[in-house]
């Protein structure tokens, strides 16, 4: 290949070379081209040095900092002290622990990482957070200081903790027998399940779907398990899915009735997006023509790819295994520091692993035989 077929490559995948063609995979030192490039620190442009073959193979950019694949030590170091804590060492990787001085509490026993902190927006300091083990007697006071009466030795921050709900007009069963949380408790979660909703007696959960229109054609399975049900609208007559939950916080349970909102019998799109600033992937769905991924894009996120299905519900059920499939990983919602925002939790912060390139070849694993015949 001709040496200014390859810069001409190059300057495709938004770089510059500033040294002769070295060949196809060998490290070409060269300038980033994007004026915002976040390995532009202090008027300093990053030193990048892609391969001919990674730029190829590249959707996006050739710039490791540009496709989110590393971040520049300076950057790491301002960003974390943006977000509370002060490092005390040099930066390492997104992943690594590093260690670092709470600016709030002054603790300087604490290692975060960088993903979790800017990121995820975790928190950088677990003292702070809550999530710092406690001697057992400060546990136990915390959890009687709302209503709790532990029953086994404490067993840490995030694990259930076997207690008893005192509470006088508890739902729950005789015993009431509860499994909080400590570090939920001290997030501001109610403690008790029953008293909190949070689980409900079957013959309560089954009027609530006949109030809501529906008939309930299976046993209770849960408050966030979808229900087999029947729409008791004789128009109508629909089998639908919805979880109690849902029926709860919208009043109604039969889609295809409702006036407004996802049509799950119409054509729909599944459809990835990705938002740079907040270094988050969205995953949604959406009837046909419906404006929604435009009013997306009007907010800052980018169309990354969409695929287009016959019917909603084929939709919908891709949808709520994507979602599964993420937090089954352990990758949480994305926020944007301490705030969330429209749709979060159809989220997942993108790291130098996690790129929406990789994200949309899961999606499309997932789709199986929905993708097979879908018209993408």
């Amino acid at each position: 290949m001709s040496a200014q077929g390859a810069i001409e490559e190059m300057r495709a995948a938004g770089v510059e070379p500033i040294e002769p063609y070295p060949g196809v995979d060998v490290p070409w030192r060269c300038r980033c081209l994007n004026p915002l490039c976040p390995g532009l620190w202090m008027g300093d442009p990053a030193d990048i040095r892609p391969r001919l073959s990674d730029a190829r193979r590249s959707r996006i950019f050739a710039c490791k900092y540009c496709a989110r694949c590393a971040v520049r030590p300076e950057r790491a170091a301002y960003e974390v002290i943006q977000r509370g804590v002060e490092p005390l060492a040099p930066f390492a990787k997104a992943a690594a622990p590093w260690p670092c001085r709470c600016l709030a509490c002054g603790a300087e026993d604490i290692t975060p990482t960088y993903a979790n902190v800017v990121l995820t927006g975790q928190g950088g300091c677990e003292h702070c957070g809550g999530r710092k083990r406690v001697p057992e007697q400060q546990a136990v006071s915390e959890m009687r200081a709302v209503g709790v009466g532990p029953l086994d030795s404490y067993p840490g921050v995030n694990e259930r903790w076997r207690g008893l709900c005192p509470a006088p007009g508890c739902p729950g069963p005789a015993d009431r027998v509860i499994y909080p949380r400590l570090g939920w408790v001290r997030r501001g979660a109610q403690a008790c399940k029953w008293c909190a909703g949070g689980v409900i007696d079957p013959r309560t959960a089954y009027d609530t779907m006949v109030a809501a229109g529906l008939r309930p054609l299976v046993p209770y399975p849960g408050v966030r398990e979808q229900w087999e049900c029947q729409c008791l609208n004789p128009v109508c007559g629909a089998l639908v899915r919805p979880t109690l939950g849902s029926v709860n916080s919208r009043g109604t349970g039969c889609a295809a009735c409702a006036e407004s909102g996802f049509k799950p019998d119409q054509p729909a799109l599944l459809y990835l997006l990705a938002h740079a600033r907040l270094s988050a992937a969205k995953v949604g769905i959406c009837n046909v023509a419906t404006g929604r991924i435009e009013r997306r894009e009007s907010r800052g996120w980018c169309k990354h790819a969409v695929v287009r299905f016959g019917f909603g519900r084929d939709a919908a059920c891709l949808e709520r295994e994507v979602i599964a499939e993420w937090r089954a990983q352990g990758w949480p919602a994305a926020r944007d520091g301490e705030t969330t925002y429209d749709g979060w939790t159809e989220t997942v912060a993108l790291t130098a692993g996690r790129t929406p390139e990789m994200l949309w070849e899961d999606v499309l694993t997932l789709c199986g035989s929905l993708v097979a015949g879908a018209a993408m």
